[in-house]
């Protein structure tokens, strides 16, 4: 049985909160999971991440059908997407108080034993399996791609100038490429997407030993109190999925 557990927070910095995030039963079988992390002035951001999530949850459960195969799950993830960047690319174009809007992406549709991931900029996906941690998104940063190149150490990223900088997002240009991968997700296992106000103060050896060692529907409160505890400064959002 899938189960899942979400929250979000300001942090201990910002004045807004500009996180997202939506949990929507598709089916007895089937559980869509939304975060997105917004990005852009006072209010663009929170705008770009609200409208994100609202639409890629509302086309996904819309058009979902039990008999879809996984190519058919991959096409309508990548649909509500390619709406979701078109309307809050519009949106922007329209008000000149939020241009340059966007915001980061993690959609995850979790359906027989198979976790189908779109992704865009740094919020990310975890498994843990057995007692490791598995990131399953690709940061689109700056810093992943001076890592890919060999020019940066994990660790030199973690304290890098443009950490923050990003690659991809939705709703900033008029196309959004996209990240998709599927991966296989079995009894036992747990799935955590999060925002990078979680990633850039708890280490991901802390995030196995608290998703391990706490109750599910008590785990995201427990990492946004740990991300907080080491400054919270961004919002802050964790998901936690159990398949039992």
């Amino acid at each position: 049985m899938l189960k899942a557990y979400g929250k979000t927070d300001r942090g201990k910095v910002r004045v807004n909160n500009q996180d997202s995030f939506a949990i929507k039963s598709l089916s007895d079988t089937a559980l869509l999971i939304v975060v997105c992390d917004g990005m852009g002035g006072e209010k663009g951001g929170n705008i770009a991440s609200r409208n994100a999530v609202n639409i890629i949850t509302q086309h996904i459960s819309s058009n979902y059908r039990e008999d879809y195969d996984q190519n058919s799950i991959r096409n309508m993830m990548l649909s509500a997407v390619s709406v979701a960047n078109a309307l809050v690319f519009e949106m922007a174009k329209k008000d000149e108080t939020l241009a340059g809007m966007g915001t980061t992406l993690v959609a995850c549709v979790v359906r027989n034993n198979l976790a189908h991931i779109v992704h865009a900029g740094d919020s990310r996906a975890y498994l843990v399996k057995g007692s490791e941690i598995y990131r399953m998104t690709r940061d689109h940063s700056v810093v992943q791609m001076l890592i890919e190149n060999g020019e940066l150490t994990e660790a030199e990223a973690a304290v890098h100038p443009k950490k923050h900088y990003i690659t991809r997002a939705l709703g900033v240009d008029s196309t959004l490429d996209a990240e998709y991968n599927e991966i296989v997700f079995t009894e036992g296992q747990i799935l955590l997407i999060c925002t990078d106000g979680l990633t850039n103060h708890v280490e991901e050896g802390t995030l196995l030993q608290t998703l391990l060692q706490t109750a599910a529907d008590e785990v995201p409160q427990r990492l946004i109190d740990l991300a907080n505890a080491h400054g919270g400064a961004d919002n802050i959002t964790a998901v936690v999925l159990c398949n039992r």
